[in-house]
């Protein structure tokens, strides 16, 4: 990891702040929608349970656990995210949807986890461990308080393989993507710096070993349109 990406990401909660605004029309607008559909694939891997406990880290405006509650089994949703910006746009978008009995949204940070051992059957991220400064910490946090048999599944993006994908994804990412996102957040360099972000992060069999480190296991990841991003999904399980 580079140490200008290493040392903002110790802050990188502050660019979320500062993008707030924009950052749900931009980041729907940008993935052509595809962020949605993305999402609705959490609701397929969602552990066969009579009623679960989420945590939902990296929430955001909280567009994970909007989806997740969709499905009846989950009891509650408890959203953490650093940035109060995004977190006080999520709440609205909850309380609009009359879900604020079912959906809590809070500042808290992924890295160190202010909750209980196994207090959740599951955990989700979509979008945000790579911002996380210390991605290993967090997920043996994460492993610390799901409950016995408890889900993680992450999504993140990830390099295609196939060639002709990867130079679209890179033009696209590199270039065409920073442009429109700074011009419109009227931030300098918020979707510069995410875009760096992405390629210096590990994935496919790179990033299932940080799970594994944590002690996860039934590992597993699925390519999500062409291998642009990745749902891992990993389960704690009694130890023997």
């Amino acid at each position: 990891m580079s140490d200008e990406i290493r040392q903002r990401k110790k802050d990188s909660y502050k660019i979320f702040d500062e993008i707030a605004s924009t950052y749900d029309f931009l980041n729907h607008t940008l993935s052509l929608g595809i962020d949605i559909y993305w999402r609705n694939k959490l609701l397929r891997h969602i552990p066969d349970m009579e009623s679960i406990n989420a945590l939902d880290l990296a929430t955001g405006t909280g567009d994970v656990p909007l989806t997740l509650v969709k499905d009846q089994r989950i009891k509650k949703i408890t959203g953490l995210d650093l940035s109060k910006g995004m977190v006080d746009i999520g709440i609205k978008k909850v309380n609009k949807q009359g879900l604020d009995k079912k959906i809590f949204l809070m500042i808290g940070d992924g890295v160190n986890i202010p909750a209980a051992d196994e207090t959740f059957d599951l955990t989700t991220i979509s979008f945000g461990i790579r911002n996380f400064s210390d991605p290993q910490k967090s997920l043996h946090d994460i492993h610390r308080v799901l409950k016995k048999d408890g889900r993680l599944m992450i999504m993140e993006f990830a390099i295609p393989n196939n060639k002709i994908i990867k130079a679209l994804y890179f033009f696209y990412f590199r270039y065409f993507l920073p442009k429109i996102g700074n011009l419109v957040s009227k931030h300098k360099d918020a979707y510069t710096y995410l875009n760096k972000s992405v390629e210096d992060f590990p994935y496919g069999q790179d990033f299932l070993q940080l799970m594994k480190n944590a002690g996860f296991v039934n590992l597993e990841y699925k390519p999500l349109t062409f291998g642009i991003a990745m749902l891992y999904i990993g389960d704690k399980k009694n130890r023997l």
